[in-house]
C-alpha cells in the first residue's frame, strides 16, 4: 500500500484526505439518519416541549431543548428564537399597527377591521416559522453534505491533475534520456495511472453514498415538518393567550 502511494506522486496526500474525511463524514451521517426518532418518540418529545412550554413558558421551554439533542429539539430551540425576533419586530411596529387598526374602523370596518389586521399580522407569523422549520431541518440533516458532495467533485479531478503531472514527468524523462529505455518513463506513466484510479476509487462510493444520504434526510425531514408545524401552533397560541 504504502508503494502505491509513493508511486502516486504529491497528488496522492490529498486525495487520502478526501478519503479521509468523505468516510467520516459519510459515518457521521449515518448514525445521525438512523437515530431520527420514530413517529411515537418524536410525538411525546413534542407533547413534553408543549407541555413546559404551556406550564413554564417559553424560556423553561428554550432551556430544555438547548440541553438536548436530536433534529426535533434543534428545530424547536430555532423555532423559538426566530419567534422571539418575529415578536420583537412586533412590538416595534405596534404603533403602526394601532394606525392600521383606526383607519380600518373609521373606514366603517369596525371590530371587524382590528380583527383582520391581527389575522393577518399572526398568518405572516406563521408562514414565517413555517419556513423557518424547513431551514432548520435542512440544516440539521444536511450537515456535511455538500461538503460530501464537493468530495465527490473534486477526487476525480485531483486524479486527472495526477495524470497531468505523471505524463509531464514522463515525457521530460524522455526528453533527457530519449526513447531507448523504458524504465525511463515507467515512474511517469505510474503515477499518472494510480491517480487516476484513486480519485476514481474514491468519487464513485462517495457520490454513491451523497445520494444515498441526501434522499434519507429528505425524507427524515417531511417526516419531521409536521411536528415542527405543530410546535408552530403551539407557540403562536401560547404569545396569543399571554396577549389576551
Amino acid at each position: 500500500m504504502w508503494e502505491i502511494i509513493k508511486s502516486g506522486g504529491p497528488i496522492m496526500w490529498p486525495l487520502l484526505a478526501c478519503s479521509v474525511l468523505a468516510l467520516a463524514f459519510i459515518i457521521e451521517r449515518l448514525i445521525v439518519l438512523y437515530k431520527i426518532p420514530k413517529e411515537r418518540e418524536a410525538q411525546e418529545e413534542l407533547e413534553r416541549v408543549e407541555r413546559i412550554l404551556a406550564e413554564q413558558g417559553e424560556e423553561a421551554a428554550a432551556t430544555y431543548c438547548s440541553k438536548r439533542r436530536g433534529p426535533l429539539n434543534y428545530i424547536f430551540s430555532a423555532l423559538m428564537k426566530r419567534f422571539d425576533r418575529l415578536m420583537i419586530e412586533r412590538r416595534e411596529l405596534r404603533d403602526t399597527r394601532q394606525q392600521i387598526v383606526e383607519l380600518a374602523k373609521s373606514a366603517g370596518a369596525g371590530e371587524m377591521g382590528e380583527f383582520m389586521v391581527v389575522q393577518k399580522e399572526l398568518s405572516d407569523i406563521k408562514d414565517e416559522l413555517i419556513f423557518e422549520v424547513e431551514e432548520a431541518g435542512r440544516a440539521y440533516l444536511g450537515r456535511n453534505l455538500t461538503l460530501l458532495g464537493t468530495i465527490g467533485v473534486i477526487s476525480p479531478l485531483l486524479g486527472l491533475l495526477g495524470t497531468i503531472v505523471g505524463m509531464i514527468v514522463a515525457f521530460r524523462a524522455i526528453a533527457i534520456a530519449g526513447t531507448g529505455d523504458p524504465k525511463v518513463v515507467a515512474g511517469g506513466i505510474s503515477q499518472a495511472l494510480v491517480t487516476t484510479a484513486t480519485g476514481l476509487t474514491i468519487a464513485i462510493p462517495t457520490i454513491v453514498a451523497h445520494r444515498f444520504l441526501a434522499r434519507k434526510a429528505e425524507t427524515s425531514l417531511e417526516r419531521l415538518e409536521v411536528y415542527g408545524h405543530a410546535f408552530v401552533n403551539s407557540l403562536i397560541m401560547s404569545a396569543f393567550k399571554v396577549e389576551v
